[in-house]
């Protein structure tokens, strides 16, 4: 089944939202014997390999995981950037709500209620409206509520609904919390809370979601990607020990995704974020596409942010980015190529092979049998001359010949036997074996195909192909997909050339 998109919109236009929602919801069948899960294993996504090795990277380093807080208060941006603060806040989401509506009812919109819907118990719609902006109803539990008290089908609600439209027309409203820009903005709450109830050392790891509110994305910069960060919480910590430990991380870092980075090296930054201890940030730099490509930074907290959470130990926190080090072992030009791979199409000879197919096909075991036959009867029967009419196969229903009308013309064309393959995203015929490509058939078992697939389904007659021009006269469906991204890369279909085979097929006399 396949959903008529354009259709789908037209009908929501004439019969309304409840009406074509629910005729278009009856078409998804409630059993099928054709669906099956694949024959094969599925694919990792890039970002959480790498995830997955770097967990496994700081479990073995002796880090334990923990999950930060999402949700950052203003407040604590304050507390962590003394006055760097209204600039970093610059660059960070705010969470925002929408205000509740007082929702008047007139007696213009009384009526308008009653004209349309019918007469309702208005006390009890007002009631409704009251606890509803009162938050003692939660949005998702509206609608049902509607329905119970004021007894009307789900089509009344939602009608009701359109003609308060306006009042739920409403702006957000921001609130004092930011979304997670960088992972120390939690990092603080989360080491103060645990050293509540736990001495020194701790040595803890997170990966997760950041979110920074950058004027562009572009091939460097994301304004959403995964954070890995450490922190080491110790009291006789040192920046020589602080910048072992960050090469030690690498390395093991390294060794869990089976890699080397190019030339790293760690370059003391020169301007200090104010929740770093003065001059002591280092940022981590490797060879990228011939230039030098931060992948991460580590430093010691500022001393001044720590005393506001009440934490009276050195912490040391080295952050990556882990869709840059997708980009940095994949050698992926874009990072936004990194996160959403499937907005671009890279299609490998493997997958363009499984994509296509035969146009028809027979549905049976005694059909792919024959087709196979017939192949080999056809092959050992090509340079036989014409004319010629001669029976080679025969059963209780059918009779099937092979012929060729015109004298002196050998039975197959030149280019019958050609063999289809993929090669480097190409789709080409030859004569010839070719092992570097992945075989998909030849013209001759193709047209085989086809015919014995309509002789499954009762045809009969005079079967011929003569001039090839393209994958559809030989049986085969490439899809629009796969054309679409081999003209987009500069790749070819090549299946042409003169097959020139008649069969004739027969139903039994009975």
């Amino acid at each position: 089944m396949k959903f008529d998109l354009q259709k789908i919109i037209e009908d929501v236009e004439r019969l309304g939202f409840e009406e074509a929602w629910k005729n278009y919801s009856l078409r998804i069948p409630e059993s099928s014997c054709a669906f099956s899960l694949p024959n094969e294993k599925g694919r990792e996504h890039k970002v959480f390999k790498v995830i997955n090795a770097l967990r496994s990277a700081f479990i073995e380093l002796g880090f334990e995981e923990v999950m930060n807080p999402l949700f950052i208060p203003e407040q604590d941006v304050y507390m962590q950037y003394g006055p760097e603060a209204p600039v970093i806040l610059d660059r960070v989401y705010y969470l925002a709500g929408l205000p509740r509506p007082d929702i008047g009812l007139e007696k213009e919109t009384v009526e308008k209620i009653e004209r349309e819907i019918g007469r309702i118990d208005i006390t009890k719609l007002r009631e409704v409206l009251r606890k509803y902006r009162e938050r003692e109803i939660e949005a998702d539990e509206l609608i049902e509520v509607l329905k119970k008290e004021l007894s009307l089908k789900e089509a009344g609600v939602l009608r009701l609904l359109e003609i308060f439209r306006e009042f739920f027309n409403l702006t957000p409203e921001p609130l004092p919390i930011t979304l997670r820009s960088h992972m120390t903005g939690a990092w603080f709450k989360t080491i103060a809370d645990m050293l509540e109830h736990r001495e020194p050392p701790l040595y803890l790891f997170s990966i997760d979601w950041v979110f920074r509110r950058e004027q562009r994305e572009d091939k460097a910069h994301l304004r959403y990607y995964h954070s890995a960060s450490v922190v080491v919480v110790h009291e006789d910590l040192s920046v020589e020990d602080a910048q072992k430990l960050t090469l030690n991380i690498l390395s093991k870092i390294q060794e869990k995704l089976g890699v080397s980075f190019a030339n790293p090296r760690i370059v003391k930054k020169s301007d200090t974020a104010r929740y770093y201890a003065f001059d002591k940030e280092w940022e981590v730099y490797v060879t990228f596409r011939g230039e030098e490509y931060e992948i991460g930074t580590f430093g010691f907290y500022n001393p001044i942010s720590l005393a506001k959470y009440k934490i009276p130990f050195p912490v040391y926190n080295f952050g990556m980015g882990v869709e840059r080090i997708v980009q940095v072992i994949s050698g992926i030009e874009d990072i936004r190529n990194v996160l959403f791979p499937h907005r671009i199409c890279d299609m490998s000879d493997a997958e363009i092979a499984k994509k296509v197919r035969a146009i028809k096909s027979p549905k049976t075991e005694w059909g792919r049998k024959l087709v196979k036959k017939l192949c080999e009867i056809a092959e050992k029967m090509k340079d036989k001359k014409g004319v010629f009419k001669e029976l080679v196969y025969s059963d209780e229903r059918i009779k099937i010949y092979f012929a060729e009308p015109d004298e002196g013309k050998n039975f197959l064309g030149p280019a019958a036997l050609n063999k289809i393959y993929v090669f480097e995203g190409n789709i080409i015929s030859t004569q010839e074996n070719f092992e570097k490509g992945i075989y998909l058939g030849s013209y001759l078992e193709l047209i085989f195909q086809r015919i014995i697939g309509e002789i499954e389904e009762g045809k009969e007659g005079h079967f011929k192909v003569r001039w090839v021009e393209g994958p559809s006269d030989v049986n085969l469906f490439i899809p629009e997909k796969v054309v679409k991204w081999m003209n987009e890369n500069g790749k070819k279909i090549e299946i042409k050339g003169p097959v020139f085979i008649d069969v004739i097929v027969e139903k039994q006399k009975t």
